[in-house]
């Protein structure tokens, strides 16, 4: 009898770790989709679109005449967009400074026209509404 307890409790114990890794994998996907969704809107000059993908953290901080001319400026300064391969991706339940949630953090090598090295970091969270926001988004480069 204490065989077939210890047996329940284990089975118990692996599927619902199981259904965790599952869940965080597939909330990574998710947010790999928003992110290319995202970073595609960014790249091509639809900035409105990247505007709304953004969450509404960022929003309050800033406003969408100050994050284009920024924005713009930087897309500009980097030319054309010749490529971006994922490099990591992190699935999280709490991030330092943000608190509990879904974050998504993702790192890119990605090759623009007038930098050298370039790199792309990415975290995404959840919303309310189960949408994956843009909520940090840095770089580093050397010019050429």
């Amino acid at each position: 009898m204490k065989n077939k307890i210890l047996l329940l409790i284990l089975t118990f114990i692996f599927s619902f770790s199981s259904y965790s890794q599952i869940s965080e994998e597939y909330q990574l996907k998710e947010a790999s989709k928003s992110a290319m969704v995202w970073f595609n809107n960014l790249n091509t000059g639809n900035y409105q679109d990247a505007w709304n993908g953004l969450s509404v953290k960022v929003k309050n901080q800033t406003n969408f005449d100050e994050w284009f001319n920024a924005v713009s400026g930087e897309m500009f300064l980097f030319g054309e967009l010749n490529g971006r391969v994922e490099l990591n991706k992190e699935f999280k339940n709490t991030l330092e400074g943000l608190g509990d949630g879904y974050y998504a953090e993702f790192s890119y090598a990605v090759v623009y026209e007038n930098t050298i090295e370039h790199s792309e970091y990415l975290i995404l969270h959840q919303d309310s509404k189960r949408n994956w926001k843009v909520l940090i988004f840095s770089y580093e480069f050397r010019q050429e």
